[in-house]
């Protein structure tokens, strides 16, 4: 009826197929439409990431800030944290202060957030980032989970938000449910069909008598 675009309803359907971890038909879905469940933004923010290119990720942010809105500054403070912590497993204390008083503090991330982070940066000793066996591993993993948080945190339509599909379809069987003037069963309900409940599933025999309430005088 050309109510929804083409584009945003394939896209969270791919989306949904890699949270379900059919993955191989995600990037077939993408390959065959054209249409990737990651924007550009987030794609290319990916690639910064990925390879430690932490200058670079923060002017992007700076660069798309309309379309962050206010999720800026806390897009900004992850990323900053992920490049503080680096900076100190490879022994670079001034770059990693450096960042701290002139970039993180200058945030509007509160006061409390900031002291926060502080305080577990000096606590930050022989559990350093590559100071076990894999280090490199790691690293690259806390750079997938900074990604993943960023993409969690971002509006659209530069990230999908996560589980939109399953929220959209859950919606519509509440909305179901709640017109339903004789719904009266728990049980799952079918996506087959729109659901109503007919006026002969209306329970006729009696199961149970409460006496609460009732005073009984002799």
């Amino acid at each position: 009826k050309g109510l929804i675009r083409r584009h945003e309803f394939v896209r969270i359907i791919i989306q949904c197929l890699y949270s379900l971890g059919y993955s191989s038909s995600a990037s077939c879905l993408e390959s065959e439409s054209g249409i990737s469940y990651k924007s550009n933004e987030v794609k290319l923010l990916e690639s910064l990431i990925l390879n430690g290119s932490w200058d670079e990720s923060i002017d992007y942010l700076n660069s798309i800030k309309d379309e962050l809105g206010e999720t800026r500054e806390s897009a900004l403070f992850l990323v900053f944290r992920q490049c503080v912590m680096e900076y100190l497993n490879c022994g670079e204390y001034a770059l990693a202060l450096g960042v701290l008083r002139k970039q993180v503090s200058a945030l509007d991330a509160g006061k409390c957030k900031v002291h926060s982070f502080a305080k577990c940066l000096l606590s930050f000793k022989d559990r350093e980032l590559g100071a076990v066996d894999g280090g490199d591993v790691v690293v690259h993993d806390l750079r997938k989970k900074l990604l993943a948080d960023l993409e969690k945190l971002f509006p659209p339509p530069v990230s999908v938000p996560e589980g939109r599909l399953e929220h959209l379809v859950e919606s519509t069987v509440m909305s179901w449910v709640d017109s339903c003037m004789y719904h009266s069963s728990s049980s799952p309900i079918s996506l087959y069909e729109d659901h109503h409940c007919s006026r002969d599933q209306i329970p006729t025999t009696t199961t149970q008598v409460s006496w609460q309430g009732i005073e009984f005088h002799v």
